[in-house]
């Protein structure tokens, strides 16, 4: 989830870098025909996500979103087997927004949208205990094992969280 996605840039980077599972459940690069030469040469970090989902509040940014992420899509920057969803939404709408699935989360938000946001992204049944050290990677960003197993990485843009 990339919230306060603004004009994509961060989705389009993120599911530029997605490589698919082949049938077997292996890994499997990314035909050379779905990466320009510059992402061939560069050394990269690549992952596994196929589902990606921006959230923003300004319906012309959202839009300006969508126009780039079908623009990076028709010039095959993003894989196809990749799917992102813009939702034009106040990221505190829990009614819209459901992040119960996310991985990981990027916020660009300011100290205050990181107060508001945090006990959504970050409920305090999934707050680390003082003793388990590897829940936070650094001062911008979470990791949170939850009570359900899965591991949701938090990470700031702008301000850690307070």
């Amino acid at each position: 989830y990339d919230v306060g996605c603004g004009d994509g840039r961060v989705l389009i980077q993120m599911a530029s870098r997605s490589i698919p599972f082949s049938s077997d459940g292996s890994s499997e690069e990314t035909s050379n025909n779905s990466r320009t030469s510059s992402q061939q040469s560069s050394p990269t970090h690549h992952h596994y996500c196929k589902q990606f989902i921006g959230i923003e509040i300004s319906p012309e940014r959202a839009e300006e979103a969508r126009s780039n992420i079908q623009h990076a899509q028709e010039t095959n920057q993003i894989p196809s087997h990749v799917s992102i969803e813009i939702i034009c939404a106040n990221a505190l709408d829990t009614d819209l927004i459901d992040y119960s699935r996310a991985t990981v989360i990027f916020l660009y938000l300011v100290p205050r949208g990181l107060r508001l946001i945090k006990p959504i992204v970050w409920p305090k049944e999934d707050a680390p205990d003082s003793s388990d050290d590897d829940q936070t990677a650094t001062p911008t960003e979470l990791i949170i094992r939850q009570k359900s197993n899965m591991c949701r990485r938090v990470i700031t843009y702008m301000s850690p969280f307070e």
